[in-house]
């Protein structure tokens, strides 16, 4: 089930067209459609590593803590009991609004966390680019690119409690762009935009006339002329965001060679398990990856039809309340891609394709737009072995 926000939008000079509520109009929509399970792929993108996704798409933690409807609103009087669960809670789903907001409707697809380019002398992955703090306290939390040649920052808040555009605790999340600072290569500052996006989660307690609501902002960090283009720049946050999806894959080489923009030899070659994906929209379409056990640890039963083709099963066939496994993959151009960036250098992220979107369908399964895939096993038919 599709999950629904209200919006507000500040300083954006043109609204994305996807929030028009006319397609020639200049007025944004006043509801947000959320989906679930993309929600979930962004929070697992963003805080695991190698750890599988426990639990699936169709059961995100997080969202055990919503009423069963499809406005979204939390259960009792706030995320959880505890006040340090809470604060996790909210900072965790803040965070995957954010990455969904900017992903399905500002063309942001990448990603890089704030503290992997901090106060890191200049380096060829930036092409003499550098990001340093200009003060204590908080900054945004992500270094973001919509493809490899703009590079923006993005701060994300999550709060039970009431957000306002003309609030004293907005006009402190503002002040956390004022303490980064990038430089270009002759060590001028530069400007560069960026986005806050906070989530206020409307509890039973609240009462039915407040909502949950997404409000979103676009200001700018200070400098002497705006950051335009900058290709070394935002290619690096390409390799930082594939880095973690190579390490998911458990391509440790390819992973470290993202992350640090050296390059492996030739004669290095990434061996990977290729699958076919068997549902609607993207039928056929082939993807690098395996699956994690279900949640109870059991191995899936394996069939083959007289054609050869395997499909999985949970391991008790009669039991409908568990699932086979949780795929996680990434679509095979974009791993090709990923590939020629180990072996090239960053400049090769130019050519990793960026993938069409498709409709929601199912609230277990999430394709996005960087070719990443993660939802129920039973979506997804072995192929056998590939060398890239």
């Amino acid at each position: 089930m599709k999950k629904i926000v209200g919006l507000e939008l500040n300083k954006y000079p043109t609204i994305p067209p996807t929030l028009l509520a006319e397609p020639n109009g200049a007025t944004p929509v006043k509801n947000l459609d959320v989906d679930p399970a993309k929600l979930f792929h962004h929070h697992y993108h963003d805080v695991r590593g190698y750890a599988p996704p426990n639990p699936d798409p169709a059961n995100f933690e997080y969202l055990t803590l919503f009423r069963p409807e499809e406005e979204l609103r939390v259960i009792g009087g706030g995320l959880g009991i505890g006040t340090a669960y809470r604060r996790a809670a909210s900072t965790f789903l803040g965070q995957a609004f954010c990455r969904f907001f900017l992903d399905a409707h500002c063309g942001i697809h990448y990603f890089a966390h704030i503290e992997d380019v901090l106060n890191r002398p200049p380096h060829k992955d930036f092409g003499g680019h550098t990001v340093i703090r200009q003060s204590k306290g908080d900054v945004p939390d992500y270094l973001c690119a919509p493809n490899p040649s703009v590079v923006y920052l993005a701060e994300a808040k999550g709060r039970a409690t009431a957000i306002s555009f003309k609030s004293a605790e907005f006009a402190a999340w503002r002040k956390q762009f004022d303490r980064v600072l990038v430089k270009d290569a002759a060590g001028t500052p530069v400007s560069v935009k960026g986005h806050i996006v906070a989530t206020r989660f409307a509890t039973e307690t609240d009462g039915p006339r407040v909502r949950s609501k997404l409000y979103a902002e676009d200001p700018a960090t200070h400098g002497r002329r705006p950051l335009l283009e900058a290709p070394e720049f935002g290619s690096a946050v390409v390799a930082l965001h594939y880095s973690h999806m190579a390490a998911k894959l458990r391509q440790p080489i390819l992973a470290a060679a993202l992350a640090t923009n050296t390059t492996v030899p030739r004669e290095i070659n990434f061996p990977a398990f290729v699958w076919r994906f068997v549902g609607p929209f993207i039928t056929d379409k082939l993807f690098v990856g395996g699956y994690f056990l279900g949640r109870d640890g059991a191995p899936p039963l394996k069939l083959s039809d007289n054609q050869g083709k395997t499909i999985f099963l949970n391991a008790d066939p009669m039991r409908l309340d568990v699932e086979p496994g949780t795929f996680f993959g990434l679509e095979v151009s974009v791993f090709e891609g990923i590939c020629a960036m180990a072996r090239q250098g960053d400049a090769a992220a130019s050519n990793v394709p960026l993938l069409q979107p498709i409709p929601f369908f199912d609230s277990g399964l999430s394709f996005l737009q960087d070719g990443s895939v993660i939802g129920s096993l039973g979506y997804f038919e072995p192929l056998g072995d590939q060398i890239f």
